[in-house]
C-alpha cells in the first residue's frame, strides 16, 4: 500500500470515535487481507493466536493469513515456547521494550509443515521444523529460514531454537577455553541454557549468581554448576568470584554492573541479556575500566549471515548444531519446561510472568494438546 493512501488512512482513523475504531479495523484488515488474496491467488487460512492488547492483557484471538507464497511454507504448530525476559518486558512496558499494542509476542517454535510454496526444495509437506514463528496456531514461513528438525527431536525440545542460538552465539563469543573459571549470571531460561551450554566447553568451575535460590536445584543437578551464590544471602559475594568469563543472562543495568564485579580484573563479560531498564544511578562504564574487562556484546541480530569465523557462526550454523546437540544427547532442555500451558490460559501464563515468574524457568504453548 502507498505511503500516501496509508497517511490518508490515519488521518480518517483519528477522526472516528474511539468506540467505534476496533470494529472498524478488524473490517478494513479483513477488506485489505481478501483483496491481497485475490491479487496473489492465494487461500486464506483460519487460525489463533496469542495478541498482548495492552500492558498486561494477552488474549488467544482468531485470526486470518494468507496460505504461503512461492517461497514459503504453512507451518501448523505443535509448541511454542515463551522468551520470559523479553516477553515479561514488553507486556510489562520495560524501558527499553516498549511496542506499540495490540502486539503479536513469540519467536520459537516448532510445528509441521501442511503446505509450501511452489519454489520451495529441501522442505516437504508433512516435515516437522523449527524456527522464528510466533505464538500461533498457523503461521507462514520463507523456508531458507527454518529448521528440519531430527527425528530423535521432540516439538518440546525443537521449540527452543530460537533461544538456543541466541545462547549458542553469546558463548562462542565468550570464547571459554578448558580451565578457565566461568560465572553465569542469571539463572532464567537464558542462564540455565548457558549453564549447559558453558558445562561442554570443560571450564576449570562454573559458578551460577541469582537474586535467590529459587532455581539452585535445576542449576546445579542439570545445570552442572559447582557453586551457587545467592545475592539476598550476600550481595557483597560477588567480589569473591574472580571469573575469568562471565555471562550476563538477564539484561538489566544491575545485572550488568553484577556482572563487571564478578570478573576477575583483565577478565571478560558477555552481555547476553537483551537490553532493558534504567541506566540511571548505575556507574556502569567506570566499573568496567576500573577492572580492565573486555566487554562482549551478543545480540543475536549481530550474527553474521554468510563468512563466518569462529567467534562468529552464522545463524543457520548455530541452528543446525543446538538441534544436533539436543538429538546427540549431549544437551538437555525437556526438563527447563515448568509449564505445559494450553494456549487458552494465555492471560494466566502472563499474569505469573507479570508477577515475576513465580519459580517457572521454561513455559511452552501447545498448540497440539
Amino acid at each position: 500500500m502507498p505511503d500516501w493512501l496509508i497517511k490518508i488512512l490515519l488521518t480518517v482513523y483519528t477522526k472516528i470515535p474511539p468506540a467505534l475504531r476496533p470494529t472498524l479495523k478488524e473490517l478494513f484488515v479483513k477488506s485489505t487481507l481478501r483483496v491481497e488474496s485475490l491479487a496473489k491467488r492465494r487461500q486464506i487460512i483460519q487460525g489463533k493466536r496469542v495478541e498482548f492488547l495492552d500492558f498486561e492483557i494477552a488474549h488467544l484471538l482468531p485470526y486470518e493469513l494468507l496460505g504461503p507464497g512461492p517461497d514459503e511454507v504453512l507451518v501448523e504448530a505443535e509448541c511454542s515456547l515463551i522468551s520470559p525476559g523479553t516477553e515479561r518486558a514488553v507486556l510489562c512496558g520495560l524501558p527499553g521494550a516498549r511496542r506499540g499494542f495490540p502486539y503479536i509476542p513469540g519467536y520459537s517454535t516448532a510445528g509441521k509443515v501442511i503446505k509450501k510454496g511452489k519454489n520451495v526444495k529441501g522442505i516437504e509437506i508433512g516435515d516437522r521444523v523449527a524456527g522464528r514463528i510466533k505464538h500461533a496456531s498457523h503461521e507462514t514461513a520463507l523456508a531458507s529460514t527454518l529448521f528440519k528438525v531430527p527425528p530423535g527431536v521432540s516439538a518440546e525440545e525443537a521449540s527452543f531454537i530460537e533461544l538456543g542460538i541466541i545462547v549458542l552465539q553469546g558463548i562462542r563469543k565468550a570464547a571459554i577455553k578448558p580451565g578457565e573459571r566461568v560465572a553465569v549470571v542469571g539463572q532464567g531460561l537464558i542462564g540455565q541454557l548457558a549453564n549447559r551450554l558453558a558445562r561442554l566447553l570443560t571450564p576449570a568451575s562454573l559458578v551460577a549468581v541469582a537474586p535467590s535460590r529459587n532455581r539452585e536445584r535445576l542449576a546445579v543437578l542439570s545445570g552442572g554448576v559447582d557453586q551457587y551464590l545467592s545475592l539476598k544471602e550476600n550481595q557483597d559475594c560477588v567480589h569473591a568470584v574472580k571469573a575469568d568469563v562471565v555471562i550476563e543472562a538477564v539484561g538489566t543495568p544491575q545485572a550488568n554492573v553484577t556482572a563487571m564485579q564478578c570478573a576477575r580484573e583483565g577478565g571478560r563479560v558477555v552481555l547476553l541479556g537483551s537490553s532493558r531498564g534504567l541506566t540511571r544511578d548505575w556507574d556502569v562504564w567506570n566499573v568496567a575500566q576500573e577492572r580492565n574487562l573486555t566487554i562482549i556484546g551478543a545480540h543475536i541480530s549481530d550474527m553474521p549471515e554468510r563468512d563466518a569465523s569462529p567467534q562468529r557462526w552464522t545463524y543457520a550454523q548455530e541452528g543446525k548444531l543446538f538441534l544436533e546437540l539436543v538429538e546427540t544427547k549431549r544437551l538437555n532442555v525437556a526438563d527447563l519446561i515448568t509449564w505445559r500451558a494450553k494456549p487458552e490460559e494465555c492471560n494466566a501464563v502472563y499474569e505469573v510472568l507479570a508477577e515475576g515468574g513465580r519459580d517457572h524457568v521454561g513455559i511452552t504453548f501447545n498448540w497440539g494438546a
